[in-house]
């Protein structure tokens, strides 16, 4: 999971470490970003599915659905 404003660095930090698949599930709000109450439940909440999503889908199936 990473936050919106860290995604570019997230790719860029997985290629430099070699996991140039490495599915990154995108979070609007940055916890210490100033997000009004609820948004970080509402994040959460919509990227349960991405994540269980990703945590069983393989590389191709991945491509596919779009994670990553």
């Amino acid at each position: 999971m990473c936050q919106s404003i860290f995604m570019e660095l997230g790719k860029t930090e997985a290629k430099f470490f070699g996991i140039v698949n490495l599915p990154l599930i995108e979070i609007p709000h940055h916890p210490s970003g100033g997000a009004r109450a609820g948004e970080h439940r509402a994040d959460a909440e919509g990227a349960v599915g991405l994540v269980a999503k990703t945590l069983t889908l393989g590389g191709s199936e991945m491509k596919k659905a779009g994670v990553g």
